[in-house]
């Protein structure tokens, strides 16, 4: 008999097999364009970002599909929709009913990816979530660490940024939107007494900004896979400055203080993410650093309430 490792998983949702789940209402998305693509693609070819999601979903709906890359995507849109604001009919379920797919997912306790409704999702179980604290003792010069033990943490995610997407995390099967951050305790003790935790987000930053500035490949794969536009907000620096502004973009390390040593490998995709100037600005002004599903979910709030 086959160990649950061993089995082959079936993901047996019925939103899997069907593009509009009967249970999930459907709703009116705006879809943000990126301007006008190059001229030699014609007078009507748009820039979008999640090409993933709307290489897909948008021919279906009468859009002609141009070009596609890792980051973006060039298309037309159809006769009846020619100029932005760009609107799709598409069904999207409720935060309610992606908690009641977390806890059901955390019952089976197995991950797996694949495609609910017309979104791409997947779900991680029981995922590592420790974190290798680094500073530098003030008295010798010499680098400490310390491991911080956390609970994993399961997520379930579903859709792409740009488009809609959604992400419910948590420890132990209690899941919320956008799921717990682990608590670090930066104090140390150093000749009886607990040193200053500014001094030690001071070292903090300075290990990780040399880790940036020698690991120029990862920033780099990091940007062409998520494109050089902000993750949380959308800032592209190029639309808005122009020609100054093209390639600019700061890379925000998601867990700045996990195994950062002499053996530390960095994953560009999982490990960085692309962020402005302003919102990196922002997660950091809690450590541990806001998600950036919780920078998304702040910005929506804020524009909810204006």
């Amino acid at each position: 008999m086959e160990s649950k490792s061993q089995e082959i998983f079936q993901l047996d949702e019925p939103a899997a097999s069907t593009h509009f789940p009967a249970d999930w209402p459907i709703q009116i998305i705006e879809l943000k364009t990126n301007g006008k693509a190059p001229k030699k693609y014609g007078p009507m070819t748009y820039r979008f970002d999640a090409p993933m999601t709307l290489s897909v979903i948008l021919p279906r709906r009468g859009w002609t599909l141009v070009k596609k890359t890792k980051n973006y995507i060039y298309l037309i849109p159809p006769i009846d929709q020619s100029a932005p604001p760009f609107q799709i009919s598409i069904a999207v379920p409720t935060p309610d009913q992606c908690l009641a797919l977390a806890h059901k997912n955390y019952a089976k306790g197995q991950s797996w990816m694949g495609q609910l409704g017309e979104w791409p999702a997947w779900y991680l179980h029981e995922r590592n979530t420790d974190m290798q604290e680094m500073w530098r003792d003030t008295a010798t010069g010499e680098m400490a660490s310390r491991l911080h033990k956390n609970p994993p943490e399961s997520s379930l995610s579903m859709g792409e940024w740009g488009v809609w997407n959604i992400r419910i995390a948590g420890v132990s099967g209690k899941f919320s939107l956008g799921g717990p951050v682990p608590s670090v305790d930066l104090s140390h003790e150093k000749n009886g007494s607990t040193n200053d935790v500014a001094l030690l987000e001071g070292a903090l930053l300075a290990v990780e900004l040399t880790v940036y500035e020698r690991n120029a490949t990862a920033r780099r794969l990091c940007i062409e896979h998520y494109g050089p536009s902000c993750q949380a907000c959308g800032m592209n620096y190029e639309n808005k400055y122009g020609a100054i502004g093209a390639g600019l973009i700061h890379v925000h390390h998601v867990t700045p203080l996990a195994s950062i040593g002499a053996e530390y490998r960095v994953d560009p995709v999982c490990d960085l993410i692309p962020l402005c100037a302003n919102c990196h600005h922002v997660v950091h002004r809690r450590s541990p650093p806001y998600s950036v599903a919780e920078m998304r979910y702040f910005i929506e709030q804020q524009v909810i309430r204006s």
